[in-house]
């Protein structure tokens, strides 16, 4: 009995959602935050942190399309480039304006990011 108590949490979790728009301007801001650091210098900080940190930020990934990045992952790239996540949502947002918020347009992107899953 105990378990089916521990295996039915992980069993009924759902894959998480992805929201195009909001992936796509994140990727944006941090390839611009990433060329304007130059790939050199970031490669050697990288690794610094790396050492300091124990943990690699694989920024690269972040730059293509392909992700879905964590809040907590979010913050130590942040903490790593040395911009608040408020300064890096602002450019997020006006990368993109569908993704500041707009009475009328509200829970449209989410709506969408959930239909678009469940075609898949």
């Amino acid at each position: 009995m105990y378990d089916l108590f521990f295996i039915v949490p992980f069993v009924l979790m759902g894959k998480q959602i992805k929201i195009p728009e909001l992936t796509e301007a994140i990727t944006i801001v941090l390839s611009k935050l990433y060329k304007e650091k130059g790939s050199k210098v970031l490669l050697k900080l990288n690794n610094d942190y790396y050492s300091e940190i124990g943990k690699s930020l694989g920024l690269e990934r972040y730059t293509s399309a392909d992700h879905n990045v964590t809040c907590s992952k979010l913050f130590a790239i942040c903490d790593f480039l040395e911009i608040s996540l408020s300064d890096f949502f602002k450019l997020v947002e006006a990368e993109n304006e569908l993704l500041k918020f707009n009475k009328n347009r509200k829970g449209a992107l989410v709506k969408n990011a959930y239909e678009n899953q469940n075609k898949k």
